[in-house]
């Protein structure tokens, strides 16, 4: 796999991170987050392990121990957000779910890499972007459900950051078992804790398992093979402006999908679009597709 087909796993794996707001949005009531999250692990697990059980008899101590790491981060990060999300709009959930291309620069500081010049002009028009789409300064978005996510997305970059670290090292499609395998495991304990009575009274409603279902199919299990598959081939930095374009698929896709779960979804607005067009051009000057013109010092010149 080169660069550009694993830029283009993680756009598709950026679509289905923009849908799941939606399922998010119209969860019951009186499911908990644990609930949610055990049942959609526990189902990605099986259908990975399942699918790759011949890869099994490879798992290393060291496979399980990177997966126990990367899964604590990435349960915090998808807990928050799932827990943010289901007060706020589907769109304004996705706009908000990518401020984590704000956070992964300074992480990759603290573990002293840099990033590259067009890395930092990239985010800062993605970052100018997502302002743009809601409401410049967020106005009206920070909300009790937006600081939830804005937490969940700063763990996030804490976890790209080190998938980008281990994911040369070790085969993805086992360390995808293992962390939902453990997040699994995290989800059933936070439910038992939290919600115990409901262990073994669960909906029986047909949206709330449509929504279990593709969010376990296409989140957890998909998604998170996919995205460790792909940041082989791509920095930290770059695959986390490429997940970000997940905001330009929610805008178009909630709208569509949010009756099908009874959940809401904000229209189109002209500064939304003008937004995602400003996000993708930072998506491209990151990736080096767009050259910006760069002023050469006088030693270049041989001066």
């Amino acid at each position: 796999m080169n660069k550009l087909e694993a830029n283009l796993v993680l756009l598709s794996v950026a679509f289905f991170w923009g849908v799941q707001y939606v399922f998010f949005r119209g969860l019951p009531e009186g499911v908990s987050t644990f609930a949610f999250m055990a049942l959609t692990y526990t189902i990605g697990f099986l259908l990975v392990a399942a699918v790759f059980s011949q890869e099994l008899w490879k798992i290393t101590k060291r496979v399980v121990k990177q997966s126990f790491l990367t899964a604590m981060l990435l349960f915090a990060a998808n807990t928050l957000l799932t827990y943010g999300s289901r007060s706020l709009d589907s769109t304004i959930s996705g706009f908000l779910a990518t401020s984590y291309i704000i956070f992964v620069p300074l992480i990759l500081l603290l573990f002293k890499q840099k990033a590259t010049r067009n890395n930092l002009i990239g985010m800062a028009v993605c970052v100018a972007g997502l302002m743009l789409s809601t409401g410049l300064g967020l106005a009206g978005g920070l909300t009790a459900g937006a600081l939830p996510i804005l937490a969940g997305n700063a763990i996030f970059a804490v976890y790209l950051v080190l998938v980008d670290r281990v994911a040369g090292n070790v085969n993805p499609v086992l360390l995808s078992i293992g962390q939902m395998g453990f997040s699994a495991l995290f989800a059933l304990a936070g439910w038992a804790i939290v919600q115990p009575s409901t262990l073994l009274r669960l909906p029986a409603d047909a949206s709330f398992w449509q929504s279990v279902l593709m969010v376990a199919v296409f989140i957890r299990a998909f998604s998170t093979v996919m995205q460790l598959y792909a940041q082989r081939y791509v920095p930290a930095m770059n695959a986390s402006l490429a997940l970000s374009t997940e905001t330009i698929f929610t805008l178009f896709t909630a709208p569509l999908l949010a009756p099908l779960t009874g959940a809401s979804a904000m229209p189109p607005t002209l500064p939304k679009v003008l937004g995602c067009a400003v996000l993708v051009c930072g998506v491209l000057i990151s990736n080096g597709s767009i050259r910006l013109p760069y002023k050469r010092r006088k030693e270049d010149f041989g001066a």
